[in-house]
Protein backbone atom coordinates (compact mmCIF):
# COMPACT_ATOMS: atom_id res chain seq x y z
CA UNK A 1 0.00 0.00 0.00
CA UNK A 2 1.01 3.39 -0.92
CA UNK A 3 1.37 6.59 2.25
CA UNK A 4 1.25 9.81 1.33
CA UNK A 5 3.67 10.87 3.97
CA UNK A 6 6.60 13.36 3.22
CA UNK A 7 10.01 13.19 3.95
CA UNK A 8 9.60 14.19 8.02
CA UNK A 9 7.40 11.37 8.30
CA UNK A 10 4.50 13.34 8.03
CA UNK A 11 0.80 12.89 6.21
CA UNK A 12 0.11 15.74 3.77
CA UNK A 13 -3.06 16.95 5.95
CA UNK A 14 -0.90 17.52 8.73
CA UNK A 15 1.51 19.98 7.28
CA UNK A 16 -0.58 23.03 7.26
CA UNK A 17 2.00 25.35 7.14
CA UNK A 18 1.62 25.81 3.60
CA UNK A 19 -2.04 25.31 2.81
CA UNK A 20 -3.93 27.65 0.95
CA UNK A 21 -6.34 28.89 3.53
CA UNK A 22 -4.01 29.96 5.80
CA UNK A 23 -2.89 32.94 3.65
CA UNK A 24 -6.26 34.29 3.28
CA UNK A 25 -7.22 37.09 5.20
CA UNK A 26 -10.62 38.96 5.59
CA UNK A 27 -10.83 42.73 5.00
CA UNK A 28 -13.03 45.72 7.00
CA UNK A 29 -15.38 44.64 4.19
CA UNK A 30 -15.85 41.85 5.03
CA UNK A 31 -14.43 40.52 1.62
CA UNK A 32 -11.74 37.63 1.57
CA UNK A 33 -8.40 38.50 0.25
CA UNK A 34 -5.39 36.59 -0.41
CA UNK A 35 -2.34 37.67 1.29
CA UNK A 36 1.34 38.08 -0.17
CA UNK A 37 4.41 37.95 2.15
CA UNK A 38 4.88 41.31 2.67
CA UNK A 39 0.99 42.22 3.84
CA UNK A 40 1.03 39.40 6.11
CA UNK A 41 4.59 40.66 8.29
CA UNK A 42 3.03 44.19 8.00
CA UNK A 43 -0.73 43.04 9.50
CA UNK A 44 1.28 40.82 11.89
CA UNK A 45 3.18 43.82 13.40
CA UNK A 46 -0.24 46.33 13.46
CA UNK A 47 -2.14 42.80 15.03
CA UNK A 48 0.47 42.83 18.06
CA UNK A 49 -0.18 46.21 18.84
CA UNK A 50 -3.93 46.14 18.23
CA UNK A 51 -3.18 43.33 21.59
CA UNK A 52 -1.04 46.02 23.16
CA UNK A 53 -4.37 48.41 23.11
CA UNK A 54 -5.74 46.32 25.50
CA UNK A 55 -3.10 47.49 28.65
CA UNK A 56 -3.47 49.97 31.15
CA UNK A 57 -1.49 53.02 29.56
CA UNK A 58 -3.39 52.73 26.43
CA UNK A 59 -6.90 52.42 28.48
CA UNK A 60 -5.92 55.96 30.62
CA UNK A 61 -6.02 54.29 33.45
CA UNK A 62 -3.57 52.79 36.52
CA UNK A 63 -4.41 49.08 37.50
CA UNK A 64 -2.43 47.85 41.12
CA UNK A 65 -0.83 44.47 40.60
CA UNK A 66 0.95 42.12 42.48
CA UNK A 67 5.14 42.22 42.11
CA UNK A 68 5.33 38.86 44.09
CA UNK A 69 3.60 36.00 42.10
CA UNK A 70 3.10 32.18 43.41
CA UNK A 71 1.94 30.69 40.43
CA UNK A 72 1.81 26.65 40.24
CA UNK A 73 1.16 25.36 36.49
CA UNK A 74 -1.35 21.81 35.79
CA UNK A 75 -0.28 20.24 32.79
CA UNK A 76 -2.43 17.52 31.61
CA UNK A 77 -0.92 14.35 30.80
CA UNK A 78 -3.32 11.95 30.55
CA UNK A 79 -3.97 10.02 27.45
CA UNK A 80 -5.90 12.92 25.65
CA UNK A 81 -2.60 14.44 25.06
CA UNK A 82 -0.74 11.77 23.35
CA UNK A 83 -3.22 12.48 20.80
CA UNK A 84 -1.92 14.35 17.08
CA UNK A 85 -3.03 17.57 16.72
CA UNK A 86 -2.57 19.06 13.29
CA UNK A 87 -3.68 22.43 14.27
CA UNK A 88 -0.72 22.61 16.69
CA UNK A 89 1.95 21.74 14.47
CA UNK A 90 1.42 17.54 13.58
CA UNK A 91 2.85 16.48 16.56
CA UNK A 92 1.25 15.43 19.85
CA UNK A 93 -0.51 17.75 22.09
CA UNK A 94 2.14 16.93 25.17
CA UNK A 95 4.99 17.61 23.04
CA UNK A 96 3.69 20.89 21.76
CA UNK A 97 2.79 21.62 25.05
CA UNK A 98 6.38 20.87 26.79
CA UNK A 99 7.93 23.07 24.53
CA UNK A 100 5.60 26.06 25.00
CA UNK A 101 5.62 25.47 28.56
CA UNK A 102 9.84 25.81 28.79
CA UNK A 103 9.26 28.46 26.51
CA UNK A 104 6.85 30.76 29.00
CA UNK A 105 8.92 29.24 32.13
CA UNK A 106 11.94 31.36 31.08
CA UNK A 107 10.12 34.35 29.68
CA UNK A 108 8.37 34.13 33.57
CA UNK A 109 11.12 34.61 35.57
CA UNK A 110 12.59 37.46 33.11
CA UNK A 111 9.32 39.33 33.86
CA UNK A 112 8.70 38.37 37.08
CA UNK A 113 12.12 37.95 38.72
CA UNK A 114 11.19 37.65 42.32
CA UNK A 115 8.30 35.23 41.91
CA UNK A 116 8.34 31.91 42.25
CA UNK A 117 6.70 28.81 40.50
CA UNK A 118 5.70 25.41 40.36
CA UNK A 119 4.72 22.25 38.24
CA UNK A 120 2.35 19.39 38.81
CA UNK A 121 1.32 16.70 36.59
CA UNK A 122 -2.07 14.64 36.45
CA UNK A 123 -2.52 11.64 34.93
CA UNK A 124 -3.90 8.20 35.68
CA UNK A 125 -6.35 9.92 37.85
CA UNK A 126 -3.78 11.23 39.96
CA UNK A 127 -1.67 14.08 40.56
CA UNK A 128 1.95 14.59 41.13
CA UNK A 129 3.73 18.08 42.36
CA UNK A 130 6.83 18.20 40.00
CA UNK A 131 8.37 20.68 41.46
CA UNK A 132 8.00 22.79 44.60
CA UNK A 133 7.77 26.44 44.38
CA UNK A 134 10.75 28.19 43.78
CA UNK A 135 12.27 30.88 41.53
CA UNK A 136 15.01 29.21 39.78
CA UNK A 137 13.82 28.33 36.20
CA UNK A 138 16.64 26.05 35.49
CA UNK A 139 14.64 23.46 38.33
CA UNK A 140 11.58 23.89 36.47
CA UNK A 141 12.74 23.28 32.46
CA UNK A 142 14.75 20.33 33.55
CA UNK A 143 11.99 18.43 35.52
CA UNK A 144 10.02 19.03 32.46
CA UNK A 145 12.46 17.76 30.21
CA UNK A 146 13.33 14.65 32.02
CA UNK A 147 9.24 13.90 32.71
CA UNK A 148 8.61 14.53 28.71
CA UNK A 149 11.49 12.18 27.68
CA UNK A 150 10.96 9.12 30.14
CA UNK A 151 7.90 9.81 31.81
CA UNK A 152 4.62 8.22 30.13
CA UNK A 153 1.18 9.90 29.49
CA UNK A 154 -2.02 7.83 29.96
CA UNK A 155 -5.24 7.50 32.05
CA UNK A 156 -7.45 9.59 32.95
CA UNK A 157 -7.35 13.25 33.53
CA UNK A 158 -8.16 14.29 37.38
CA UNK A 159 -8.79 18.37 37.83
CA UNK A 160 -9.83 17.70 41.43
CA UNK A 161 -6.76 16.38 42.75
CA UNK A 162 -4.56 18.43 40.81
CA UNK A 163 -6.22 21.36 42.61
CA UNK A 164 -6.13 19.85 45.48
CA UNK A 165 -2.32 19.01 45.24
CA UNK A 166 -1.40 23.03 43.98
CA UNK A 167 -3.90 24.58 46.63
CA UNK A 168 -2.26 22.86 49.86
CA UNK A 169 0.81 24.29 49.34
CA UNK A 170 -0.41 28.06 48.07
CA UNK A 171 -1.97 28.15 51.01
CA UNK A 172 1.00 28.63 53.37
CA UNK A 173 2.40 31.29 51.00
CA UNK A 174 2.42 34.78 52.19
CA UNK A 175 -0.71 36.96 51.97
CA UNK A 176 1.08 39.89 50.20
CA UNK A 177 1.82 37.93 46.99
CA UNK A 178 -1.06 36.42 44.49
CA UNK A 179 -2.06 33.05 44.54
CA UNK A 180 -2.47 31.38 41.34
CA UNK A 181 -3.14 28.13 39.36
CA UNK A 182 -3.11 27.86 35.50
CA UNK A 183 -4.41 24.68 34.17
CA UNK A 184 -3.26 23.50 30.68
CA UNK A 185 -5.67 20.52 29.48
CA UNK A 186 -6.38 18.76 26.66
CA UNK A 187 -8.84 16.12 28.04
CA UNK A 188 -12.47 16.82 27.52
CA UNK A 189 -13.56 14.93 30.65
CA UNK A 190 -12.55 14.91 34.45
CA UNK A 191 -12.04 11.64 36.67
CA UNK A 192 -12.49 13.38 40.25
CA UNK A 193 -12.84 11.23 43.83
CA UNK A 194 -15.60 13.64 44.99
CA UNK A 195 -17.75 16.97 43.95
CA UNK A 196 -14.90 19.73 42.66
CA UNK A 197 -17.76 22.35 42.65
CA UNK A 198 -18.96 21.49 46.43
CA UNK A 199 -15.69 20.51 48.21
CA UNK A 200 -12.55 21.74 45.85
CA UNK A 201 -14.13 25.41 45.14
CA UNK A 202 -14.97 26.67 48.31
CA UNK A 203 -11.61 26.12 50.00
CA UNK A 204 -9.58 27.51 46.47
CA UNK A 205 -11.98 30.15 46.92
CA UNK A 206 -11.75 31.04 50.82
CA UNK A 207 -7.60 31.02 50.38
CA UNK A 208 -7.79 33.66 47.38
CA UNK A 209 -6.24 31.30 44.64
CA UNK A 210 -7.08 32.80 40.77
CA UNK A 211 -7.62 29.77 38.79
CA UNK A 212 -7.01 29.91 35.11
CA UNK A 213 -7.77 27.39 32.16
CA UNK A 214 -6.00 27.09 28.69
CA UNK A 215 -7.60 23.87 26.75
CA UNK A 216 -6.27 22.61 23.45
CA UNK A 217 -9.59 20.64 22.87
CA UNK A 218 -12.58 22.44 23.56
CA UNK A 219 -14.22 24.36 26.77
CA UNK A 220 -15.39 22.27 29.91
CA UNK A 221 -18.58 23.68 31.94
CA UNK A 222 -16.41 22.78 35.29
CA UNK A 223 -13.72 24.85 33.96
CA UNK A 224 -15.19 27.93 32.95
CA UNK A 225 -17.53 27.71 36.56
CA UNK A 226 -14.20 27.52 38.35
CA UNK A 227 -12.65 30.39 36.30
CA UNK A 228 -15.53 32.49 36.71
CA UNK A 229 -16.03 32.42 40.46
CA UNK A 230 -12.30 32.49 41.05
CA UNK A 231 -11.68 35.69 38.53
CA UNK A 232 -9.60 33.30 36.38
CA UNK A 233 -9.67 33.03 32.79
CA UNK A 234 -10.49 30.26 30.78
CA UNK A 235 -9.63 30.12 27.19
CA UNK A 236 -9.67 27.61 24.05
CA UNK A 237 -6.51 27.62 21.61
CA UNK A 238 -7.20 27.76 17.99
CA UNK A 239 -3.53 26.78 16.95
CA UNK A 240 -0.01 27.00 17.79
CA UNK A 241 0.43 30.62 17.36
CA UNK A 242 -2.68 31.53 19.15
CA UNK A 243 -1.41 29.11 22.27
CA UNK A 244 1.93 30.65 22.48
CA UNK A 245 0.51 34.09 22.51
CA UNK A 246 -2.16 32.74 25.76
CA UNK A 247 0.58 31.47 27.35
CA UNK A 248 2.53 34.47 27.12
CA UNK A 249 -0.02 36.49 28.29
CA UNK A 250 -0.12 34.77 31.72
CA UNK A 251 3.49 35.96 32.22
CA UNK A 252 1.52 39.65 32.91
CA UNK A 253 0.24 39.93 36.75
CA UNK A 254 -2.89 39.68 37.30
CA UNK A 255 -4.72 42.84 38.54
CA UNK A 256 -5.64 43.38 42.57
CA UNK A 257 -9.73 42.76 42.92
CA UNK A 258 -11.35 45.37 45.32
CA UNK A 259 -13.91 43.89 47.39
CA UNK A 260 -12.54 40.05 47.27
CA UNK A 261 -12.19 37.80 49.98
CA UNK A 262 -8.77 38.47 50.11
CA UNK A 263 -8.21 41.87 52.62
CA UNK A 264 -5.11 44.19 50.57
CA UNK A 265 -3.24 45.03 53.64
CA UNK A 266 -0.14 47.08 53.02
CA UNK A 267 3.28 44.68 53.95
CA UNK A 268 6.51 44.89 54.36
CA UNK A 269 8.59 42.18 52.79
CA UNK A 270 12.44 41.82 54.42
CA UNK A 271 14.66 41.44 51.16
CA UNK A 272 18.94 40.90 51.62
CA UNK A 273 21.36 42.59 48.83
CA UNK A 274 24.17 39.56 48.80
CA UNK A 275 28.00 40.51 48.00
CA UNK A 276 29.10 38.29 45.16
CA UNK A 277 32.83 36.73 46.68
CA UNK A 278 35.13 34.76 45.15
CA UNK A 279 37.31 32.49 47.44
CA UNK A 280 40.98 30.71 47.01
CA UNK A 281 39.22 27.28 48.20
CA UNK A 282 36.09 25.60 47.97
CA UNK A 283 33.36 26.58 50.25
CA UNK A 284 29.89 25.16 50.70
CA UNK A 285 27.53 26.56 48.13
CA UNK A 286 23.52 26.18 48.57
CA UNK A 287 21.94 25.10 45.08
CA UNK A 288 18.21 24.12 46.52
CA UNK A 289 17.05 22.83 49.74
CA UNK A 290 18.03 19.20 49.04
CA UNK A 291 21.37 19.94 46.80
CA UNK A 292 24.63 21.21 47.88
CA UNK A 293 28.20 21.57 45.99
CA UNK A 294 31.75 22.75 46.55
CA UNK A 295 32.44 26.09 44.74
CA UNK A 296 34.84 28.84 44.92
CA UNK A 297 32.39 31.21 43.29
CA UNK A 298 28.76 32.44 45.69
CA UNK A 299 26.58 35.42 46.90
CA UNK A 300 26.77 35.43 50.51
CA UNK A 301 23.72 36.43 52.85
CA UNK A 302 23.91 39.33 54.71
CA UNK A 303 21.79 37.82 57.62
CA UNK A 304 23.68 34.32 58.18
CA UNK A 305 26.71 34.49 55.58
CA UNK A 306 25.62 31.63 54.10
CA UNK A 307 26.42 31.41 50.48
CA UNK A 308 23.74 30.58 47.20
CA UNK A 309 24.98 29.77 43.97
CA UNK A 310 22.36 31.91 41.78
CA UNK A 311 19.88 35.16 42.02
CA UNK A 312 17.24 35.45 43.14
CA UNK A 313 16.76 32.97 45.89
CA UNK A 314 15.43 32.76 49.26
CA UNK A 315 18.24 31.80 51.56
CA UNK A 316 18.44 28.00 52.34
CA UNK A 317 19.29 28.62 56.09
CA UNK A 318 17.76 31.74 57.30
CA UNK A 319 15.21 32.29 54.37
CA UNK A 320 15.54 35.99 53.31
CA UNK A 321 14.82 36.43 49.92
CA UNK A 322 18.11 37.71 47.96
CA UNK A 323 17.91 39.31 45.18
CA UNK A 324 19.87 42.38 43.13
CA UNK A 325 18.46 45.96 42.63
CA UNK A 326 17.81 45.05 38.44
CA UNK A 327 15.41 42.39 39.79
CA UNK A 328 13.35 44.92 41.40
CA UNK A 329 13.69 47.26 38.41
CA UNK A 330 12.45 44.44 36.32
CA UNK A 331 9.16 44.08 38.53
CA UNK A 332 8.49 47.67 38.26
CA UNK A 333 7.67 47.77 34.71
CA UNK A 334 4.25 46.36 35.28
CA UNK A 335 3.32 48.94 37.22
CA UNK A 336 4.64 51.96 35.14
CA UNK A 337 4.25 50.21 31.13
CA UNK A 338 5.47 52.15 28.31
CA UNK A 339 3.04 54.61 26.76
CA UNK A 340 1.74 52.98 23.32
CA UNK A 341 3.36 54.59 20.37
CA UNK A 342 1.15 56.22 17.50
CA UNK A 343 1.37 54.84 14.21
CA UNK A 344 2.52 58.06 11.44
CA UNK A 345 1.61 58.10 7.79
CA UNK A 346 4.55 57.61 5.62
CA UNK A 347 4.71 60.77 3.37
CA UNK A 348 7.80 60.15 0.27
CA UNK A 349 7.79 63.17 -0.57
CA UNK A 350 9.20 64.18 3.10
CA UNK A 351 11.78 61.73 2.30
CA UNK A 352 14.90 63.67 3.34
CA UNK A 353 17.82 62.50 1.25
CA UNK A 354 20.94 61.38 3.00
CA UNK A 355 24.12 62.93 2.32
CA UNK A 356 27.39 60.99 1.25
CA UNK A 357 28.28 60.09 5.14
CA UNK A 358 29.07 56.50 5.10
CA UNK A 359 27.43 56.15 9.06
CA UNK A 360 24.52 58.14 11.18
CA UNK A 361 26.05 58.53 14.64
CA UNK A 362 22.57 60.67 15.72
CA UNK A 363 18.76 60.67 14.84
CA UNK A 364 19.75 64.44 14.38
CA UNK A 365 21.31 63.54 11.29
CA UNK A 366 18.33 62.30 8.96
CA UNK A 367 14.51 62.61 10.17
CA UNK A 368 13.59 59.55 8.59
CA UNK A 369 15.99 57.19 10.85
CA UNK A 370 14.90 55.22 14.41
CA UNK A 371 15.85 56.98 17.25
CA UNK A 372 16.53 53.26 18.51
CA UNK A 373 18.82 51.70 16.35
CA UNK A 374 19.07 54.61 13.24
CA UNK A 375 17.90 52.44 10.90
CA UNK A 376 16.40 54.71 7.84
CA UNK A 377 12.81 54.25 7.88
CA UNK A 378 10.37 53.84 4.55
CA UNK A 379 11.92 53.50 0.93
CA UNK A 380 15.64 55.44 0.32
CA UNK A 381 15.87 57.31 -2.39
CA UNK A 382 19.41 56.25 -3.17
CA UNK A 383 20.09 52.62 -3.14
CA UNK A 384 20.63 51.38 -6.13
CA UNK A 385 24.09 49.18 -6.50
CA UNK A 386 26.95 50.30 -8.99
CA UNK A 387 27.06 48.92 -11.91
CA UNK A 388 30.77 47.64 -11.10
CA UNK A 389 29.37 45.06 -9.05
CA UNK A 390 30.56 46.08 -6.31
CA UNK A 391 28.83 46.63 -2.39
CA UNK A 392 27.76 50.49 -1.89
CA UNK A 393 28.93 50.51 1.66
CA UNK A 394 27.41 53.98 1.73
CA UNK A 395 24.12 52.68 1.17
CA UNK A 396 24.42 49.35 2.76
CA UNK A 397 23.02 50.47 6.13
CA UNK A 398 19.56 51.66 4.10
CA UNK A 399 16.67 49.61 4.51
CA UNK A 400 15.82 47.99 1.04
CA UNK A 401 12.46 48.93 -0.53
CA UNK A 402 11.35 44.94 -0.59
CA UNK A 403 11.68 44.78 2.62
CA UNK A 404 8.47 43.91 4.66
CA UNK A 405 6.89 46.70 7.18
CA UNK A 406 9.72 49.40 5.96
CA UNK A 407 7.80 51.86 5.89
CA UNK A 408 6.18 51.86 9.36
CA UNK A 409 7.06 54.43 11.56
CA UNK A 410 5.75 54.86 15.27
CA UNK A 411 6.31 57.88 17.47
CA UNK A 412 6.46 57.97 21.38
CA UNK A 413 3.56 60.15 22.66
CA UNK A 414 5.56 62.14 25.00
CA UNK A 415 9.40 62.39 23.79
CA UNK A 416 8.19 62.78 20.36
CA UNK A 417 11.05 60.46 19.32
CA UNK A 418 10.56 58.30 16.05
CA UNK A 419 10.88 54.70 16.23
CA UNK A 420 10.84 51.67 13.49
CA UNK A 421 8.59 48.74 13.64
CA UNK A 422 11.33 46.27 15.56
CA UNK A 423 12.39 48.93 18.26
CA UNK A 424 8.56 49.33 19.18
CA UNK A 425 8.17 45.61 19.44
CA UNK A 426 11.32 45.51 21.14
CA UNK A 427 10.46 48.51 23.73
CA UNK A 428 7.70 47.32 24.60
CA UNK A 429 7.87 43.60 25.37
CA UNK A 430 11.67 43.53 26.00
CA UNK A 431 12.91 46.75 27.29
CA UNK A 432 9.68 48.39 29.10
CA UNK A 433 11.49 51.52 28.50
CA UNK A 434 11.79 54.61 26.31
CA UNK A 435 15.11 55.37 25.41
CA UNK A 436 13.63 58.61 24.52
CA UNK A 437 12.27 59.74 27.33
CA UNK A 438 14.97 58.27 29.77
CA UNK A 439 17.76 60.62 27.69
CA UNK A 440 15.19 63.60 28.35
CA UNK A 441 14.95 63.01 32.16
Amino acid sequence: PTTDKNEQGEHSWENVGGAAWTKIAEEAETHLRQEDGENALVDGIRKRRRLRTRNDVAGGRRVIREMIRYVYLVIDMSAAMAEKDSSLGGGTRLHSTVLLASQFLLEFFDQNPISHLGLVIAKDGEAELLTQLSGNPKVHVQALARTATHGSSGGDFSLQNALEVAGRSLGHMPSYGSREIMVLCGALSTCDPGDILMETLPKLKQAGVMISFISLAAEMYVCRRIAEETHGTMNVCLGKSHYHDLLMSKCTPPPVLLGGTKKRICDFVEMGFPTRETSEFPSLIHVTKDRKLFARTGYKCPRCNAKASELPTDCTVCGLKLVLAPHLARSFHHLFPVSLFVELPHDNSAATKLHDASVLFSSKDCQDSCFGCLKYIGVPPTTKPKKSGKKDFTSNNLTDESTPGAILRFQCPDCKNIFCADCDIYLHEELHNCPGCLCKG
